[in-house]
């Protein structure tokens, strides 16, 4: 399961992740990458993991190449929500990525931590 949406007032993308199946990973970065599209650079992301599986090599690069796909795009923050082991694995993969990304136990929590991080920015 993925589910993308985004909004254009915040310049948000939100993704969530059920349990993807192996040979779906590179179909999720083709429908992220038609979203991501529509915002403008220094968009924030909030990915929110419900349930996490193992994965496989392909599984790995294909997330890598989302990651690089949102940097390459303009994002200038995550937050990650949910499944502990899924914002471990997305932190191990993507330690090179020139954006950060944070952690979050609730999806409301991750909305204040853009939201707060976002009026800070524009108040530089």
């Amino acid at each position: 399961m993925l589910e993308i949406k985004i909004d254009l007032l915040k310049n948000r993308l939100y993704i969530t992740l059920g349990r993807v199946r192996k040979d779906k990973v590179a179909d999720s970065a083709r429908q992220i990458e038609e979203e991501i599209h529509k915002l403008e650079p220094g968009f924030t992301c909030i990915t929110r993991m419900i349930d996490v599986r193992e994965i496989d090599a392909n599984d790995v690069r294909a997330i890598i190449e989302i990651q690089d796909m949102l940097a390459e795009h303009g994002m200038s923050k995550a937050v990650r929500v949910g499944a502990d082991a899924g914002k471990e694995l997305l932190d191990r993969i993507g330690h090179d990525v020139s954006y950060s990304a944070l952690s979050a136990d609730t999806l409301e929590e991750a909305e204040q931590i853009l939201d707060e991080w976002e009026s800070g920015e524009a108040s530089r």
